[in-house]
């Protein structure tokens, strides 16, 4: 991705050595900005810390608004464990430029709107946070008196090795304004649990841990806080701005770490968003990824950057066929460098199916069993059918008995041989003459469920020059992976079918896009964008 990072006017950045290359956020004129606005067991201590976090979250729109736009200070990661494998950060007082663009864009959303004219959404979360509880202990501490003086802007959650699912290692760093109130509140609201927690304070911050903790804890800060782990540290700077919340996670220390905490499904999915599959499974799983959560006036994003994974499945990209599809487009997804990847990566694909037929039907060549149901010599004719580009999409249109109008265009190596191979598919799976319409020209395969919309893809169009298109996907001359949905034509197809605040809400949406790109071997960058209307 060559899209510039929101930013704002004074950015908070780590240290980060010399001769490491930063990523400079693009800035937000402050002359840009709009009408000033008005000025159980040992579980419960992270579940009570959790209410206040969450507590910061939902008033970070009206707090937004209302803050003054310094966005200084210190950051979580500076009074945190440097040899934290994971690393969550959330700032309701970040840079000027992206205060200013928070409400610039979610002034564009009704439900927000309504917030924002909130006198103090933090309390009343906070409430509701302590009615949830069930703890009359609890239900005792007020807002405004207990909470309010002391509580800061920012706060972070560090997981360090050495945990195990009964009691993880983490460490909780809430900003305050006042150590004494802090440290009290904090002790009294912790005491309520059977269980309690350490509460120590550093540099602005109160640190909270597992009871026992505390001391071991500001000990291995004293060693190296995560600010000056030059690997984080790296990873922040590559991915620019970081919005108003921040997230970090280094597979290669972190997987068996996960692992003893029981949670393993997602890890060998992250790499995907990425590096295309650059990643390993949780096994054998190396590389970071650090991500942000930040604001443009026109979106809000979940952007990331991907570093150190395995590169050897790693696939030029290019969405140039995405940007090529009619105007009309109601959704697109496209991958590029599919058979390359697929190429790269057959050798453990392969193994990994003739396990799955091992187990299962006892077969000793799964694979040459599937060529023969299908007539396919793999992995060749799958890589001719993935192509170069391949390309998913869906005009817009209004649903109805008949079957809906949708469409693929392939970039191949071959595509003769991939029109054909599609013709077999067709016939082995029994479908009835006319089902799917197909045709070769020149490299390229175009197949729709309706002659008409095959001429369409055939004819191509000027989605990428689109406003919707340029917003929510960005710059796909590099992708790998592209998603684009056009929010105002699904509006137009839900059309009496929502009503109430979704309506509202889907009719301040435009688009949503998804941008995902290899910038080098293990290396990668995504986006994932909301653009209001």
């Amino acid at each position: 991705m060559t899209e510039p990072n929101s930013g704002g006017s004074q950015p908070y950045t780590y240290p980060v050595p010399a001769g490491t290359a930063q990523t400079v956020p693009g800035e937000v004129s402050l002359s840009d900005d709009p009408q000033s606005p008005t000025p159980g067991g040992r579980r419960r201590p992270a579940l009570l810390v959790g209410a206040l976090v969450a507590a910061l979250a939902l008033g970070g729109a009206g707090a937004l608004a209302f803050q003054k736009l310094s966005g200084g200070g210190s950051q979580p990661a500076e009074v945190l464990p440097g040899d934290a494998y994971a690393y969550f950060r959330l700032d309701i007082d970040p840079s000027a430029g992206q205060k200013i663009a928070a409400v610039r864009f979610l002034g564009k959303l009704p439900q927000v709107k309504d917030t924002l004219d909130t006198d103090n959404p933090r309390k009343k979360l906070w409430d509701l946070a302590a009615k949830d509880a069930k703890n009359s202990c609890v239900s005792k501490f007020d807002f405004d008196k207990d909470i309010a003086p002391w509580l800061g802007d920012r706060v972070g959650v560090a997981v360090r090795p050495g945990g195990t699912k009964k009691d993880p290692n983490f460490a909780i760093a809430l900003q305050v304004k006042d150590d004494g109130a802090a440290k009290d509140t904090l002790t009294r609201l912790f005491a309520c649990s059977k269980d309690g927690a350490d509460v120590r304070m550093r540099g602005g911050y109160a640190i909270v841990t597992a009871p026992g903790a505390g001391d071991a804890t500001l000990a291995a800060v004293d060693k190296g806080s995560l600010a000056t782990n030059t690997t984080f540290t790296q990873d922040m700077a590559a991915l620019g701005e970081q919005g108003v919340m921040s997230g970090w996670f280094d597979m290669g220390k972190g997987a068996s770490e996960i692992q003893k905490l029981g949670g393993t499904a997602a890890l060998g999915t992250l790499g995907d968003m990425g590096s295309m599959g650059s990643m390993t499974t949780a096994a054998g799983a190396k590389g970071r990824v650090a991500v942000a959560v930040r604001f443009q006036a026109d979106y809000v994003e979940l952007a990331g950057a991907v570093r150190g994974a395995d590169g050897s499945m790693t696939a030029k990209g290019d969405g140039a066929e995405l940007a090529s599809l009619p105007a009309n487009t109601l959704a697109a997804i496209n991958i590029s460098g599919a058979d390359q990847m697929l190429k790269n990566g057959w050798p453990t694909l392969e193994k990994q199916l003739q396990g799955l037929g091992s187990a299962g039907t006892g077969s000793s060549d799964i694979t040459g069993e599937i060529e023969q149901q299908l007539g396919m010599k793999l992995p060749d004719d799958l890589e001719i059918l993935l192509g170069r580009s391949f390309t998913l999409a869906m005009p817009g249109q209004t649903f109805g008995s008949d079957m809906p109008t949708i469409g693929a265009k392939v970039l191949t190596s071959d595509a003769k041989r991939a029109d054909e191979l599609v013709g077999r598919l067709l016939e082995t799976a029994g479908a009835p003459s006319g089902t799917l319409t197909h045709k070769a020209d020149g490299d390229k395969l175009f197949v729709a469920t309706t002659p008409g919309y095959a001429d369409d893809l055939q004819a191509g169009g000027k989605l990428g020059d689109t406003d919707a298109f340029k917003l929510a996907v960005g710059d796909v001359s590099r992708s790998n992976a592209t998603l684009f949905v056009d929010l105002d034509k699904v509006d137009d197809l839900v059309k009496g079918q929502v009503h109430g605040q979704a309506k509202s809400f889907l009719e301040s949406l435009r688009a949503f896009g998804a941008n995902a790109s290899s910038t080098g071997s293990g290396e990668g960058t995504f986006t994932l964008r909301l653009v209001g209307d």
